[in-house]
């Protein structure tokens, strides 16, 4: 288990059920950056006793995610600059060569091309509903399936579970910066280009087209930064 995450197992255990749902609620951010929680809010909210609770908030604690306060409780931990940088690059380091193999795959194999143009299409029809829509919570689960497409490729649940994790620091960056409608849109335009290049078999038009899409975030994140600092520390 790295963080909660659970390699090769089909049915999760409660305390794993509980990490899931409070890490959710904390990369959708409605347990917002630097808000106080406690044990028996999470209970509660999950109608599940402490010792999963418990297990939950270690594994989010030993993420970084939450910060535990000795007699006083614990609370969502700052949103870390130099986390996000840390996490993009790892991130950045395996998407890129997942794609290359992905698109020297397709190269070889025509099956391969099929079907991935129709998962590929289907994802970004997703994410065109959420993006008109204006849903932000809806378009990043549509973002994360999109680049699930190439992960799950391989069958390689150790990179599956690592990139995920990859996400979470990630994840409530993406957050603050969906709720601009034209930032959706935008982030639509650049899976269609990563999406063409991976169909036409090309390797290295297939990674700089993803590195030019997962480095845009950096890009973007002192005006996210400028417009949330209540949400960012250290």
């Amino acid at each position: 288990m790295i963080a909660g995450v659970t390699y090769g197992v089909a049915k999760k255990t409660l305390g794993e059920q509980a990490y899931e749902a409070i890490r959710e609620e904390i990369l959708s951010l409605r347990l917002h950056p630097g808000q106080t929680v406690y044990e028996s809010d999470f209970t509660r909210m999950l109608n599940m006793s402490r010792t999963p609770v418990r297990e939950a908030v270690r594994a989010l604690a030993m993420e970084r995610l939450i910060e535990v306060l000795p007699q006083r409780g614990m609370k969502i931990a700052l949103i870390s600059e130099r986390q996000v940088e840390e996490t993009r690059f790892v991130r950045e380091s395996l998407e890129l060569s997942v794609v290359r193999r992905v698109a020297e795959d397709v190269a070889r194999d025509a099956s391969v091309r099929a079907r991935l143009e129709k998962e590929m299409a289907r994802s970004l029809q997703d994410q065109r509903e959420a993006a008109e829509a204006g849903n932000a919570l809806q378009f990043m689960h549509a973002d994360d399936a999109f680049h699930q497409i190439f992960l799950q490729h391989f069958d390689n649940e150790t990179l599956t579970a690592i990139v995920a994790q990859m996400r979470g620091h990630l994840n409530r960056v993406r957050m603050l910066s969906l709720f601009e409608p034209e930032r959706m849109k935008r982030l639509v335009g650049e899976h269609e280009r990563v999406a063409e290049a991976v169909l036409s078999g090309d390797a290295d038009k297939s990674a700089e087209a993803m590195q030019h899409h997962l480095a845009k975030l950096m890009e973007d994140l002192p005006g996210i930064k400028a417009r949330h600092p209540a949400f960012f520390g250290p």
